[in-house]
């Protein structure tokens, strides 16, 4: 379970690593905050990896060099690790609650007894996120995404933007951008959100407190004769 869990942590972290430098940045801030859930360890078949030829894996070397990605993603795998304990533990007290071959008695055993390893598992999952192997194996496995959907000259194209003064720029400020521009949509959509639910609760306290319309409909109507 623990194998399931830390995996499942890495593969999205590197996920997130592969859309846009500025995105990395941008997880890692949050990171810092709130863990992400945990994702469900994959169960389709990977796809057979993409062939990597000398010169995209020189294009894509200078790629991920330029745009710090070693970095961004170690940062962000240290800020993981700062608040991993909550989701580790809501993950595995799932597990346990979802095993059938436990009995409710049993499953409160398990839970007891939990302490101990439950600490070992964290400091595992810790070590092993902190870990710069980690870091150079995520970036190993980018080569064959990044050849997957680029050409040797894309790849080259993008590294000569973010060579620019306006390109290096963007791998900081972009974060910036990202975060305002979420922040600004949330602006828009949670006080939707909040006018929804208050209707949707009120609707249902009503019925409750003054009875279903049903109800006052009968209750007004005259009585058949």
């Amino acid at each position: 379970m623990k194998k399931a869990i830390t995996a499942s942590l890495t593969g999205m972290l590197v996920a997130g690593a592969l859309l846009i430098p500025a995105a990395v940045n941008a997880q890692t801030k949050a990171a810092a905050t709130a863990a992400p859930a945990i994702a469900a360890p994959a169960t389709a078949t990977p796809a057979a990896p993409v062939a990597v030829t000398p010169d995209a894996r020189a294009a894509i070397k200078d790629l991920i060099e330029t745009t710090r990605t070693r970095d961004n993603l170690s940062k962000a795998f240290q800020a993981m690790s700062q608040s991993l304990a909550p989701q580790m533990a809501q993950a595995m007290n799932i597990s346990i609650e979802n095993n059938a071959s436990l009995s409710a008695e049993q499953k409160q055993k398990v839970r007891a007894n939990m302490t101990t390893p439950f600490d070992n598992a964290v400091k595992e999952a810790v070590t092993m996120l902190t870990d710069p192997k980690v870091v150079d194996e995520s970036i190993e496995r980018m080569y064959p995404i990044y050849a997957k959907y680029y050409t040797p000259d894309e790849i080259r194209q993008i590294t000569a933007f973010y060579k620019t003064p306006v390109g290096t720029k963007s791998l900081t400020a972009m974060s910036q951008v990202i975060n305002e521009s979420m922040a600004a949509g949330f602006s828009v959509v949670q006080p939707r959100l909040n006018a929804l639910m208050e209707k949707t609760v009120k609707k249902e306290v009503d019925v409750v407190t003054k009875g279903s319309p049903v109800d006052a409909v009968t209750k007004g109507a005259p009585a058949k004769k």
